[in-house]
């Protein structure tokens, strides 16, 4: 489980990682990391780094499993480096 993901970060790894929440503008620069040579099309980034993250999973009150996976669908020009 994620317990078991966790063990496998050396110590320098999960420290690294904790001091990411200090950062002033961590998602602004994860952002700016997907598909550095492109430029601009910051929105579809966003898109892209929230799906490699993923969403939660909800239950509704009715017990009405929903996933959270977050899905894009890019369209555009042939040869535009979507």
């Amino acid at each position: 489980g994620e317990l078991n993901l966790i063990q496998t970060f050396s110590e320098e790894e999960r420290n690294e990682i904790l001091a990411m929440q200090e950062e002033p503008n961590l998602y602004q620069r994860m952002v700016e990391s997907v598909a550095p040579t492109v430029f601009g099309h910051n929105e579809v980034k966003r898109g892209i780094l929230l799906m490699l993250f993923g969403g939660v999973h909800k239950k509704t009150k009715e017990g009405i499993k929903l996933r959270g996976d977050v899905n894009v669908c890019i369209v555009g020009d042939p040869s535009t480096a979507k």
